[in-house]
């Protein structure tokens, strides 16, 4: 997997995820959701291809700066769903770059767009009972568990999608020029 943040040949550059990221962060902040934690996810795409392109480290800035972003943007940064949205992507960037070394041998971009997404719910819960005390959890966890296998599968179909496609090496060429030319 590799370390660097910067994109090489054939990678994203943190910068394009964030911007991607933020985008769809953006778009689904508009969208109602009956609760909290019950939206789409499509924002943690960039996150999925960062784990896999750029490793751990790049997930986690990846994750992290859309988030900001994503707050700044919202105007929520100061409120409990901004601390649920961070705990959640930096949990989820680190789930997700720590597994991120057997894929594709052993886990599919799917099951690691999954594993993250677990990560991220479990972490919201976490987060939502030190703001919310007395939280029904047991109540809660349910259909928190079955809504991070489906959007965490969602997420990491549209993810294996665009690695095979080759749209997001094909955007950085676009986006960023090589060092040296002019």
């Amino acid at each position: 997997m590799p370390q660097g943040s910067e994109g090489g040949a054939g990678r994203p550059s943190v910068l394009l995820l964030v911007i991607a990221g933020t985008a769809l962060g953006f778009a689904e902040s508009l969208l109602p959701r009956p609760l909290p934690f019950l939206k789409p996810g499509f924002a943690n795409i960039a996150g999925v291809l960062a784990a896999i392109t750029l490793g751990t480290r790049g997930a986690l800035r990846v994750n992290a700066t859309r988030c900001l972003a994503v707050a700044l943007a919202t105007g929520t940064l100061a409120t409990p769903s901004f601390v649920l949205s961070m705990s959640s992507a930096l949990s989820s960037a680190l789930m997700m770059g720590s597994c991120s070394r057997l894929v594709p041998g052993r886990l599919s971009i799917t099951a690691l767009s999954v594993a993250g997404s677990a990560a991220g719910m479990a972490a919201q819960l976490i987060a939502a009972c030190a703001i919310l005390p007395g939280l029904p959890v047991r109540a809660l966890l349910p259909p928190a568990a079955a809504w991070a296998v489906f959007s965490g599968a969602i997420v990491g179909i549209a993810s294996a999608s665009l690695m095979r496609s080759g749209v997001m090496a094909r955007l950085q060429g676009g986006l960023v020029r090589e060092p040296g030319q002019g």
